[in-house]
């Protein structure tokens, strides 16, 4: 039977279907408000370790199911046929993820869709199941982090690092730690919710598949691509939000007068800019906002909005291939960059600094950054949660420390 869409009588919540699916293989995208999508059941999947990534075969997959959503996950060690190490052998976790499920709910405003083989009278049983399913409460441990690089060797690496600002080998660098932690009993699901209240961002994700989960919080987006046009939203520039408003007005309009943060967000502009260059009509990339204040729950970002015209006969690996990883997660110039990182982070990215979004049956896309994200590893019984941001020559090694943690805050208080 050929798949189609079905409106949906009753409202659904991502929670509680969530809460029903969390040990399958799923895909949930949602909002900052109850916007969501969710895909699950996979009648194809295909799962390429970066060190064997074949952009041809993936393309392949992809156009076989050119009439489906396809969920994707793409580690950022992938990097693409210029900047990814030929020396270096990556672990499992890093690997490029595509599923394509049998069923997809897209909620959004007052319309909720089904999509998928069913038809309306089986497609309403199945979520009255899943809505009613029993769900067994799992007790998450009291879980702390614990930072692999110290406060002080974190100082000493920023130091090194503006050393090769200096030299001129790089003119930034997003430089990102890792904090981990061992757990007994955790539940993904709950640990998400807590997640998801305190952060309200708007390109949230929860990705299941093996014993591994994807617990995300994005504020960014990396690309959009809707018709022939296609967008990307760097970020650049962090300040915490005030206690009060007074405070709150004084911290954002500091923010958006720091000369610092403001350079580096112009620097992964230009480099967005001249990446999407790559796939572009001429003379067709434009900047449509520059340094735009966006407040989040924690946090108060700077953002960029830089669109293109997309060639014709432009594909989603060759649009990768043009972009990934994206320059806010690397630096610029972004070769140099990338291989800085290499030297001086002491772990495997894996999929922080990587992607997880959807492509429609239309073609179009959107991909987020993955940051502010909580990985879980059941097998292991192990939590890891990475954070970092840019450094310039005017880096001062000790804030940049402070921003790390105050990234981290959300993520923490998800686990306690």
């Amino acid at each position: 039977m050929k798949n189609s869409y079905i409106e949906i009588n009753k409202k659904y919540g991502w929670i509680s279907l969530l809460e029903a699916l969390e040990n399958q293989d799923v895909f949930l995208l949602n909002k900052g408000n109850s916007d969501f999508m969710l895909g699950w059941d996979p009648k194809a999947s295909l799962t390429v370790n970066v060190n064997e990534y074949d952009a041809a075969k993936i393309q392949k997959f992809i156009d076989q199911y050119r009439n489906e959503y396809v969920f994707t996950s793409i580690a950022y060690d992938l990097k693409n046929d210029e900047t990814r190490s030929a020396s270096k052998e990556y672990q499992q976790v890093s690997s490029i993820h595509f599923m394509v499920p049998s069923h997809v709910i897209i909620s959004k405003a007052n319309t909720d869709l089904y999509f998928g083989k069913l038809d309306s009278k089986k497609m309403h049983a199945l979520l009255e199941q899943l809505d009613n399913s029993k769900k067994t409460a799992t007790l998450s441990d009291k879980i702390s982090l614990s930072a692999a690089t110290s406060q002080s060797d974190y100082i000493k690496a920023v130091k090194a690092i503006k050393d090769r600002i200096q030299a001129g080998i790089i003119y930034e660098m997003n430089y990102c730690i890792d904090f981990e932690s061992s757990f007994n009993q955790v539940s993904p699901t709950a640990t998400y919710k807590k997640l998801i209240k305190q952060s309200n961002a708007p390109f949230s994700a929860f990705v299941s598949f093996g014993k591994q989960y994807i617990l995300c919080a994005s504020p960014e987006r990396f690309l959009l691509k809707k018709g022939n046009a296609l967008i990307s939203q760097p970020i650049k520039g962090t300040a915490k939000r005030g206690n009060n408003t007074e405070e709150d007005q004084s911290i954002a309009s500091a923010l958006l007068n720091d000369q610092k943060e403001i350079s580096e967000n112009v620097m992964i502009v230009d480099l967005v800019r001249n990446d999407l260059s790559k796939v572009a009509v001429k003379k067709s990339v434009n900047v449509l906002e520059l340094c735009k204040l966006y407040s989040f729950e924690t946090v108060h970002q700077l953002i960029s909005t830089v669109a293109c015209e997309l060639k014709e006969n432009s594909t989603f690996t060759s649009t990768l291939q043009a972009l990934f990883p994206m320059g806010s997660m690397t630096g610029a110039p972004k070769i140099s960059a990338i291989e800085q990182i290499d030297v001086f982070e002491s772990f495997e990215r894996g999929i922080y600094s990587g992607t997880v979004g959807y492509i429609e049956p239309n073609g179009n896309f959107d991909l987020n950054v993955v940051i502010r994200t909580i990985l879980i590893d059941s097998d292991a019984r192990k939590i890891n949660c990475r954070v970092g941001g840019a450094i310039t020559i005017h880096s001062i090694p000790e804030k940049e420390h402070n921003e790390c943690l105050l990234k981290l805050k959300v993520l923490q208080s998800s686990l306690c």
